[in-house]
């Protein structure tokens, strides 16, 4: 039986309740697929001749993200893969992957094999010898990926959004706010940079890296010279020998 009258929101309505929902403190601790319950609406009045529309219902029951009229249907049928796959920012790495090789996507499997190709051959990471490291390449590629998407993503849509607002005499205008999308980006920003510090690749642990083998150098070589007066070297010591970088004879 259809119902009486339209209900639910359309995918537009669902992500400007996810922009405004972004605005809000309790987005810091739950997600946004996990506070509304997102589901499709399977029927709407028989005259009705509209887009699909999704439930904006936020009485969800905390097990199955769901509210207690949409609680039995399938969860594959929750908004995520039509929201998500837009930008990949909540997308799981598998459909990313499987996203690379849809038409119009190339430049990312591009990118994809750049990184996991090239990459450990330019930081001198032999991943025959280290498996974890081939596969820790593998994860930075799919997140850069993800950010990237996301990035472009938000150049197309705008780097601002749109918030409803209304005056004390009831009159409606926009306000521009955040992408929705903006704090998510930082937080990849920061798990990709992790991610390229664990894999020491990132400039902070190469530069580490370098100081660590000039300071090693220089010990070395403090060592070589007490080495030598320990022993009584029957040769005259000279200074200039033990310079790092110096000859040796």
């Amino acid at each position: 039986m259809a119902s009486g009258k339209v209900t639910g929101k359309t995918a537009e309505e669902i992500e400007d309740l996810r922009a405004e929902f972004a605005e809000m403190k309790r987005s810091e601790w739950i997600e946004f697929e996990d506070y509304y319950c997102l589901a499709k609406i399977p029927r709407q009045p028989d005259d009705y001749d509209g887009p699909q529309r999704y439930c904006s219902s936020n009485n969800v029951e905390h097990k199955i993200k769901r509210c207690k009229f949409h609680g039995g249907r399938n969860k594959t049928e929750h908004l995520d893969p039509l929201a998500n796959m837009k930008h990949g920012m909540r997308a799981t790495r598998e459909s990313l992957m499987k996203d690379m090789h849809s038409d119009g996507n190339e430049w990312q499997l591009d990118l994809y094999e750049w990184i996991t190709e090239s990459w450990p051959e330019a930081y001198d990471v032999d991943v025959s010898e280290d498996p974890l490291a081939e596969y820790e390449f593998h994860a930075l590629a799919v997140e850069i990926v993800r950010a990237e998407r996301a990035e472009g993503y938000i150049l197309r849509e705008g780097e601002n959004g749109k918030k409803r607002v209304f005056s004390p005499t009831g009159e409606q205008y926009f306000d521009d706010i955040p992408h929705y999308l903006a704090d998510m980006i930082q937080r990849q920003r920061k798990l990709i940079m992790k991610m390229e510090d664990n894999l020491g690749i990132s400039r902070k642990k190469r530069l580490q890296n370098d100081q660590a083998a000039d300071a090693t150098e220089v010990m070395k070589s403090f060592a070589d010279v007490g080495a030598s007066l320990i022993k009584g070297a029957d040769t005259e010591y000279d200074p200039e020998r033990f310079v790092p970088g110096g000859d040796e004879e």
